[in-house]
């Protein structure tokens, strides 16, 4: 303990320091939100788009119900009223891209709040150690799943920051009961909920300090104004809810069948071409191998785990001792309540995980400021900053997709100048979007490029033998074999006893049995030189959607042995 009380964080200006950070994962979260344009690589973002498109002021009908409408709400006005000041004019529609652009610019929003409220939380609960809040607010800063979703025209940016928000004002109750405490939490939960409807398990950490604070408060009179409370509460949330999503209730039909339909989805029932990924997944471990370290960065995910770990002994301590301190049990309770909620569904995707994403740092900086009571030596200390040092690393890397021309334009660029124009090119089905595509600057110069590229189905490989037939009519014509990210090999080589004919297309591929060479493999993260040897890391084992919405690796292979039709039969048996 005698080097702890020596040891000094060197910055001294602690709020210019804080605001620097801030500044430095607001700028993370912005820059690069024209990514891929104008083309739509991810399909909710797509469909929410869409939706916007359609909207006029005679119009509010998104005739699309997967989600909420405060985030298309959002977008649409926004997005009329920067538009009708640029033009000085009355504009009543937005385009796809005005769309997308007005999405993603409110997600980095919601993402920055994000940051900003954790700030607020960590200051509740964390030691009043600078340090430990540099540390939260590099982690959180530098989170590479929360500069995603900041990225993503989606609810996920929307959903982390009310979850928090809901969090937060729930601490705030049992600090200080008054309305407008709970007037606010009515209100984030609200637009949780008028975000998307699953925001409903967000309701927690409310419920739970209503219990806590009626069952420690002993007066009737107190009592009965916090049962008052908690009904205006209520009543507010779902007042908040119609607000920023009529449509729940004036197409409740409709809603009603896509809510089932997506929890069918989510179930399992039935498994659809894109949920194959989760067959004979393991829930909690498939999260803590493919999610987490990627979407967190490794080092703030294990010292996120031993923080949790720490946090629950903590309020065992507490409990026996008779001093609750409530404020960490309706964190972790709540963390954990969301996280089971989620983790047992057949579809894992990343994006049901992202609203719990801002809770590791919290989890991490907690365990983070334990460290120095461990130390015996001033050399341990820098074990301590490399520790700082390397949690920002992941975020970095990962944020250098933003700062890159898109990797598909990357790609097509290639292919226009090493893939002779007329070829025939075997691809994949199920992109939004099929390589090669370039930015409509670029357009004019390849006006008389042409390739015969064939989007070829090979999730129904297994199931109809005529599609088979024509795969093998397709090798025998194809000069190239594009594959545009890990989705369907990845997926089916993993389950290969259930698609047999799928994944043995891609054992002869890789192998070069069947008489195709690789040619070119382009990986959207930047390559590094030490000491003469290059390397590039690479992050496509994580879950599916961390990676094939925005930065997949592509695949270009040679056609250098020619088989007829029959030889190709004879390699599949």
């Amino acid at each position: 303990m005698k080097y702890l009380k020596k040891f000094r964080f060197p910055i001294v200006h602690s709020s210019l320091f804080i605001i620097l950070i801030l500044t430095v994962g607001t700028f993370l979260r912005f820059w690069g939100l024209n990514w891929g344009l104008p083309y739509p690589f991810h399909p909710d973002e797509r469909n929410m788009a869409d939706a916007i498109t359609r909207f006029s002021s005679t119009n509010l009908d998104p005739h699309f119900y997967a989600y909420g409408q405060f985030p298309l709400y959002l977008a649409y006005f926004t997005g009329i009223v920067f538009l009708s000041l640029i033009k000085r004019g009355a504009i009543n529609t937005l385009s796809f891209t005005q769309a997308i652009f007005a999405l993603r610019f409110w997600s980095a929003v919601f993402s920055t709040a994000t940051i900003y409220i954790t700030y607020l939380i960590a200051k509740k609960l964390l030691p009043k150690n600078l340090f430990t809040i540099y540390y939260l607010l590099f982690t959180i800063s530098f989170a590479p799943g929360l500069i995603q979703s900041a990225h993503f025209g989606t609810t996920e940016s929307v959903l982390a920051f009310c979850f928090l928000a809901v969090v937060y004002f729930s601490l705030k109750i049992l600090e200080n009961p008054i309305f407008s405490n709970f007037f606010w939490e009515a209100f984030f939960l609200g637009i949780a909920l008028g975000s998307k409807i699953s925001g409903a398990i967000f309701a927690f950490p409310l419920a739970l300090s209503f219990f806590i604070l009626f069952k420690n408060t002993q007066e009737l009179k107190e009592r009965l104004k916090i049962l008052l409370f908690f009904s205006l509460t209520l009543t507010f949330t779902f007042t908040f809810t119609f607000l920023a999503s009529p449509y729940l209730l004036l197409k409740f039909q409709e809603s009603r069948g896509t809510l089932l339909y997506e929890i069918s989805v989510a179930q399992g029932k039935p498994v659809l071409f894109y949920t194959r990924q989760f067959i004979n997944t393991t829930p909690v471990l498939f999260q803590l191998k493919k999610i987490f370290p990627y979407a967190l960065g490794w080092p703030t995910f294990l010292l996120g785990l031993l923080g949790i770990v720490l946090c629950w002994i903590k309020i065992l301590k507490i409990f026996i001792v008779k001093k609750p301190h409530y404020s960490w049990f309706i964190i972790h309770s709540s963390f954990l309540i969301y996280f089971f909620s989620q983790a047992f569904l057949f579809t894992k995707w990343t994006r049901f995980m992202a609203p719990i994403f801002p809770f590791f740092p919290i989890f991490a900086s907690y365990s983070f400021s334990k460290i120095p009571h461990f130390l015996k030596s001033k050399r341990l200390f820098t074990i301590y900053y490399l520790l700082f040092t390397i949690s920002i690393v992941p975020g970095l890397l990962f944020s250098s997709i933003y700062f890159r021309p898109d990797v598909r334009f990357v790609t097509s660029e290639w292919i226009y100048q090493n893939i002779p124009s007329g070829s025939y090119v075997l691809s994949e089905t199920a992109n939004v979007v099929d390589i090669p595509i370039f930015p409509p600057n670029q357009q004019s110069a390849i006006n008389n490029y042409q390739l015969s590229p064939i989007s070829f189905n090979f999730y129904d490989l297994d199931e109809n033998p005529k599609v088979f037939q024509k795969l093998l009519d397709e090798l025998e014509k194809s000069d190239y074999i594009f594959i545009p990210s890990r989705r369907i090999f990845a997926n089916h080589l993993r389950i290969h006893e259930k698609y047999r004919l799928i994944a043995k297309y891609y054992q002869l591929l890789f192998s070069g049995k069947l008489g195709f060479k690789e040619i070119k493999t382009i990986n959207p993260f930047p390559k590094f030189t030490i000491y003469n040897l290059q390397f590039s890391i690479s992050d496509e084992v994580a879950e599916e959607t961390f990676t094939v919405f925005d930065h997949p690796v592509i695949r270009i292979y040679k056609k250098i042995i020619y088989y007829n039709k029959s030889d190709y039969e004879n390699l599949f048996k």
